[in-house]
């Protein structure tokens, strides 16, 4: 079976949980979510850690386990979509040391972790106004989110099928858009028509 896998990621409070459950009801039988590796290991008890070597034995953790998790859905749950909560550069955005000490520590490249994915859609951190802070996992501020948002982007900046949803669009409209991006990925549209979608869709809703 064919299989398009994309990875929805982003900043902190950037709408990751809300629109992969929509998508879940959207597409039903077509789609496969990997979640996400992180939040598996924190709701387990996996410890945190603010000092270098302990941020580097955290993310080490969660990008094996992220692989594997993607490796599991693929043998026992195939389907024409496979969308991943996060992916493997996401761990880069929260490395203590340069890009070439992790894919040297991993044992990878940049473009083996690109490959991974079809697609990668980004959604950006929330404004400030609606940063939710609700998340019992989420322990980011506003500006760490920021921060945060913006390394993603870098860590995903050579990907050629990226596609940003910006976070000043009405959350609304951002699910929708989306959602609308997730539905013409798989109806098998291409590059320049996708990112044409987005360009349309938030020039609209200035």
């Amino acid at each position: 079976m064919k299989c398009t896998k994309i990875t929805v990621t982003g900043g902190p409070s950037g709408g990751k949980t809300t629109l992969l459950e929509s998508l879940k009801r959207e597409f039903a039988k077509d789609i496969t979510i990997v979640p996400e590796a992180a939040s598996i290991l924190y709701r387990g008890g996996f410890p945190r850690g603010k000092t270098p070597e302990a941020r580097i034995c955290v993310q080490t953790t969660i990008y094996h386990v992220q692989l594997n998790l993607e490796e599991f859905y693929r043998v026992s749950r195939l389907r024409p979509l496979m969308i991943c909560d996060r992916g493997s550069l996401d761990s880069v955005a929260y490395w203590p040391s340069s890009e070439e000490n992790f894919f040297e520590t991993m044992g990878t490249t940049a473009q083996h972790e690109l490959d991974r994915y079809h697609w990668v859609i980004h959604l950006d951190t929330a404004p400030m106004g609606d940063y939710d802070e609700t998340n019992p996992i989420r322990t980011e501020s506003f500006s760490e989110a920021v921060t945060l948002n913006q390394r993603v982007k870098e860590a995903w900046r050579n990907h050629p099928r990226r596609i940003i949803i910006p976070g000043q669009t009405d959350f609304l409209t951002k699910m929708t858009l989306a959602t609308s991006v997730v539905d013409a990925i798989q109806r098998g549209e291409d590059t320049a028509s996708v990112q044409k979608l987005t360009t349309s869709t938030s020039l609209a809703a200035r």
